[in-house]
Formats: structure tokens, sequence, C-alpha cells
């Protein structure tokens, strides 16, 4: 259910937010958000043949890549999906849980969350929430280019541990109004 709901809000994001998108700057490993690459481009800045290639169903025309626990979305904006196999391809976000990635040029899994404070843009610290002894929310940094940009452009999130304060987890997807 979790996969349909991020692939709804990437595809959405993607047709009615262009504007905002061309803006927004997110690189992961010398690749941009929202920029279209071949499948050569992709191999090489993401370390190779990924571990499987899924395509998604709901969304024809667009692949998940898994390298080990890390996922890539890439979509065809295209009147025939599969007209070019993978190639060519429209960079739509990832799920980042390894250190092998580098956000920013600069960040990865695995640093400290202060780290981000290098990063040029603009952060909102979201600390834990509990309700009844149970957590709710909470353990993330949202990162944005521009306070313009932060509901229709491109969403950065960096979860980490409360206790450590060291990033795990690193979301990247296309927002929408």
């Amino acid at each position: 259910m979790k996969k349909i709901f991020f692939i709804l809000i990437l595809l959405l994001a993607m047709i009615v937010n262009s504007n905002a998108q061309e803006k927004a700057k997110v690189v992961v490993n010398g690749l941009r958000i929202c920029e279209f690459y071949s499948r050569e481009q992709m191999y090489e800045a993401l370390g190779g043949t990924p571990d499987k290639i899924e395509a998604e169903i709901e969304d024809q025309g667009s692949f998940w890549f898994y390298y080990g626990k890390d996922v890539f979305y890439w979509r065809y904006n295209g009147l025939d999906a599969y007209k070019d196999g993978i190639n060519n391809h429209c960079f739509g976000g990832c799920r980042l849980c390894t250190d092998r990635y580098v956000v920013f040029d600069s960040i990865r899994v695995g640093d400290p969350v202060s780290k981000l404070k290098t990063v040029p843009g603009m952060t909102k610290d979201h600390p834990r929430k509990y309700k009844d002894g149970k957590e709710v929310d909470g353990g993330y940094v949202e990162w944005y280019q521009s306070e313009e940009l932060r509901r229709g452009g491109i969403g950065v999130i960096f979860h980490y541990d409360e206790l450590t304060k060291i990033i795990n987890r690193i979301h990247i997807y296309v927002l929408f109004l």
C-alpha cells in the first residue's frame, strides 16, 4: 500500500509541478532528480547493473532499481513507455539505507544529522513524538531548497536515530501542491 501511495505521489508531482522541479537541485551520486538519463548513465552513477529491476504495473514505463537495500525510481515520460526499454528515463526519487550513495555531494547514511547545516537550503527538524508510550511520528529532518519550493518541489527527508543523531535513511521524492 505504501508503495502504491509513493508511486501516486511521484506521478502526480511530475505532471502537476514541472516548473518547480526544474528549479530544484537535488543530486544523488551525480544524478539530478527530475532529469533524464540513459541506462548507461544510470548504471555508471549507481555502481553497475542493479541487483533487481522491477517494472511498475500501476505506472507503465516506470521502474524500481534495487541495489541491495537502496531503491531508485525511474519514470519514462513518453507516449510509448516501452519504446526505448529502460533508456531515457526520468530520475524520480530514491530510498537510501546504506552509505553507498552521496546526496548533495557530501551527505550519506551514517553521517551525523548536524552535517546538514553545511548544505545550502533550509531544514526543519521533526523530533520523535510519542503518544501513550508509543512512537507516532518524527525522527527526521526535512530539507528544502527555499520556502517557495518547500511544498512544490522535491522532498528530501533525512531520518535519524534520536539517541545518536546519526542519519539512518534518506528519502527523496517529488512533491505536489
